[in-house]
């Protein structure tokens, strides 16, 4: 064989090695950057869930310190304690959870949903409880079912609720944190 065919040769090997070496990389960069896009996907979503999750949280933290001390007061039969709970407190929930809803997964947006009402149940005994007992005439038949209510199993429910919302969002960002695709 001459050296030139076997120079021609050797350089087509050499030109097909660096092809396919050369591609081999491209993919290997397209595989990379598609994973590390979906990581960043995935971390910033788990970062949205803590917030939407965190804000539920607070805002029920804020809401249970002001409705506590009035149903332990009503209970108990002391000093009169102001019966009226801040609006914005409740709003503050029922916003919190709207985001739940949006950022899901549909387990957690639905305990949120189950901690709103348990709340807004518990506010409504309170805010009847003085009505009944103030004296302004009671105009409120959504909360006529509230008469009566146990302000104490009331408490107790919500506590409840909230231990199970705090269960169920640690689990969906922990399912975020395992990798893309886990969670819902």
């Amino acid at each position: 064989m001459d050296a030139g065919v076997v120079a021609i040769i050797g350089s087509a090997a050499g030109l097909l090695g660096a092809t396919v070496g050369a591609s081999g990389a491209i993919v290997a960069a397209m595989v990379t950057g598609r994973n590390q896009d979906r990581s960043q996907h995935a971390h910033w979503r788990r970062q949205v869930r803590r917030e939407a999750y965190g804000n539920l949280i607070n805002a029920a933290y804020e809401l249970y310190q002001e409705l506590e001390p009035r149903s332990m007061a009503i209970v108990h039969h002391s000093t009169m304690y102001a019966a009226h709970v801040p609006d914005g407190l409740m709003a503050a929930l029922v916003k919190a959870c709207h985001t739940v809803q949006l950022e899901g997964p549909s387990d957690v947006a639905a305990q949120a949903e189950a901690v709103r009402d348990l709340f807004a149940d518990w506010r409504g005994a309170v805010h009847l409880w003085e009505v009944q007992n103030g004296d302004r005439p009671f105009r409120i038949p959504e909360l006529e079912r509230l008469a009566g209510a146990d302000l104490l199993q009331m408490k107790t429910s919500t506590d409840t609720g909230r231990d199970r919302f705090l269960t169920l969002a640690r689990n969906a960002l922990d399912a975020t944190a395992d990798g893309p695709g886990t969670a819902q």
